[in-house]
Parts: structure tokens; C-alpha cells; sequence
């Protein structure tokens, strides 16, 4: 039997789309549950109008629990559920009809296989703003045609429950976001065996509004901080942004009176921030000519404030989750540090004593 499961929270919109979406797969899940945050759209009523149907080819399963985290919704949905294989997406993506049964396919061969990383990439034909389109010069279609190698995203798994489990569920002590990125380095800590459903069949939507991106990473970035993961990204990054910085204005006030004797350093230390600068300006040069291809005015300062922008929220969030994290998040870092293969394979997964 096979549950498909997500969470939502206020996205009438694109629940519709997603029933819509699950009707036209080659294959339909036995069971669909999802848990609902709370939403006040007429989300959650749409979903008990979904459950009340006998013309749908699975049964539905709506549940609540106001203010819960995505990753309570996940372990939710996944504990009410009656199959043992579960597959896993998240509301405000586009599926192509073959997306479910190719992703459980390997589960089904090949009983030593105990996860399916699916393929995924950026849903380009939605992309019809200035800065989505600025997301995409920069980044392109973030395209991840999966292996056994690859990023575990729970937009698009599929497992046995029985693995959700030895792992010890998804981590709900963290605050926002950042939870499957842990079950990700769980799966590779614990060496699950797995393999990669390559051809991409499950399209992300992306943000329009400047401010969602820079929430978006601020999210990210308080979870990773939170699980003390990505460490030495933050400082690579923050790094440098910070020599950019403090060498622009230590330069500038060592060209002035009020650091005399010393204006050879100012123009040291400004040539160290600028040089810093421009070598970021001319790694930007293709995605400036992909960005004004695309019509958007201003591409060189558009992504110039969504590059140093969305870095710099993300360093943030890491930094307030890094100090958060220490007392809210002891069960999560613990199971980062604890999990082995043994424990995986004895189902013990690692909790604090």
C-alpha cells in the first residue's frame, strides 16, 4: 500500500492544482494524508470536502494541528498513515503524470532498497516576474536529475516506513525550516541503501516578491543553524562579505585624517574589498546576459542585491538558529552526531538519554 503525504498551511490554490495533478498519475497512491496548519483560505475546508468524496481513486485523510512545523505536519501524516511506503512531496509543485510510479518502482523490485530520491527542478514556465527571473539567471533551474549520491528533498522521496522510523522521524524541534535537510544527512550517516529516480518529473514553484526570497533564506539559514549543520559555508561566505565590508570602511577611514600617518593601508585595504567585489561582478556577467535577455531592467544591480541579499539573510538566520539551537535543539544535533549504520540497522536511532 502506498500513502502519499504532505503538509499545507493556507495554499487553497495550490491543493487544487495538486488533486488535480495526483488525478492524471499513471499510477494513484492508495492513500493520501495531509496535514493542515491551520489555514484560514478555506484550505482546510476544501480538505474536509476531499475526504467527504467516494469518486476519488485513493482515500483521503485531512488533518489539523494549528501552528504545527512542517516537520511535525510530516511525522504526523506519516504516523497516521496505513501503508508502508510512503511517498513524500510538498503542496506548490507541478507533477508529471508518470512522477509516483516511477518514484516507488525501485521500492517494489528490489526489497534491499529502502529509499527513492526523486528528480526535481525549478518550474521555469511560471516564471513571469523581475526577480523570479532573477533567481533563475543566477541559478538556472537548480535541475537535480537524482542518484543514489544525490540531495534527499522531501518535495520529492519515497521510503519504507520502517526507514522514516530507525531514523527517528523528522526533527521537530526545529523551528521552520531545515528538516529535511537533517533526515537528509540522517540518511547518509545511517548509509541507507538507495538509489535515484532520475528523469525529473516533480517542478518547484518559485517565489515572486524580493521580501520571499529573503524570508525563504533567513528560514534556511535559522534551520541549518539550529541543527549545526553547513558551518563551514557560513563561514566561507560570511567571510568574505565580511573582508568586503570592513575593508571598505576601514579603508576609508584610513584615507582620512582620523587614522593619520597611515593612508597607504586605506588604499590597501580598499583594494582588497573592491578586488573582492569585482571578481564577484564579473562571475555575474553571464546571468547579467541571461537576465537582460529575459527583459528585466537593471539586471547587474538587480542581482547584485538578490546575490549579497539573500546571502546575508541566510548568515543571519544561521547565526540566531546557532545560538537558538543550543538549548531548543539538543535532540536534533544529538542524532546528527550519534546516528551509525548500527543504529539504523538495530533501530535505535539517537535521542538524548
Amino acid at each position: 500500500m502506498t500513502s502519499l503525504v504532505s503538509t499545507i498551511f493556507n495554499d487553497h490554490a495550490g491543493l487544487e492544482e495538486f488533486f488535480a495533478a495526483m488525478a492524471c498519475q499513471t499510477r494513484h497512491p492508495d492513500e493520501i494524508v495531509i496535514v493542515d496548519a491551520g489555514s484560514k483560505d478555506g484550505t482546510w475546508e476544501l480538505m474536509q470536502a476531499e475526504a467527504a468524496r467516494t469518486d476519488r481513486p485513493w482515500k483521503f485523510r485531512a488533518l489539523q494541528e494549528r501552528r504545527c512545523n512542517v516537520a511535525r505536519g510530516r511525522n504526523l501524516a506519516i504516523q497516521a498513515a496505513h501503508g508502508d511506503l510512503i511517498v513524500s512531496t510538498d503542496i506548490g509543485c507541478s507533477w508529471e503524470p508518470e512522477w509516483l510510479a516511477e518514484l516507488v518502482a525501485p521500492l517494489e523490485m528490489d526489497n534491499k532498497v529502502e529509499l527513492v530520491i526523486g528528480s526535481w527542478a525549478v518550474d521555469t514556465k511560471g516564471l513571469n516576474q523581475a526577480w523570479s527571473k532573477t533567481e533563475w539567471s543566477l541559478f538556472g533551474e537548480q535541475r537535480l536529475e537524482a542518484d543514489s549520491d544525490s540531495y534527499s528533498s522531501s518535495r520529492s522521496i519515497a521510503y519504507h516506513k520502517s526507514t522514516w522510523q530507525r531514523l527517528g522521524k523528522y526533527p521537530e524541534d526545529l523551528t521552520f525550516a531545515g528538516d529535511d535537510a537533517v533526515f537528509h544527512y540522517l540518511i547518509e550517516k545511517a548509509e541507507i541503501k538507495r538509489v535515484g529516480a532520475p528523469t525529473v518529473r516533480c517542478y518547484w514553484h518559485r517565489h515572486v516578491m524580493f521580501t520571499s526570497f529573503l524570508k525563504e533564506a533567513y528560514r534556511y539559514g535559522l534551520g541549518d543553524g539550529e541543527a549545526g549543520i553547513r558551518t563551514k559555508d557560513v563561514i566561507l561566505i560570511g567571510g568574505r562579505m565580511a573582508l568586503e565590508l570592513f575593508g571598505l570602511l576601514l579603508g576609508l577611514m584610513a584615507l582620512f585624517p582620523i587614522m593619520p600617518g597611515a593612508p597607504w593601508l586605506g588604499f590597501v585595504l580598499l583594494g582588497v574589498a573592491l578586488s573582492s567585489v569585482a571578481a564577484k561582478a564579473l562571475k555575474l556577467r553571464p546571468a547579467v546576459r541571461r537576465l537582460a535577455a529575459a527583459g528585466v531592467n537593471h539586471p547587474f544591480w538587480r542581482l547584485l542585491a538578490f546575490s549579497y541579499g539573500t546571502k546575508w539573510h541566510w548568515i543571519r538566520g544561521h547565526a540566531i538558529g546557532r545560538w537558538r539551537g543550543r538549548q531548543q535543539c539538543c535532540e536534533c544535533r544529538r542524532r546528527l552526531r550519534e546516528m551509525t549504520p548500527e543504529r539504523y540497522r538495530n533501530g535505535n536511532p539517537a535521542r538524548p538519554s
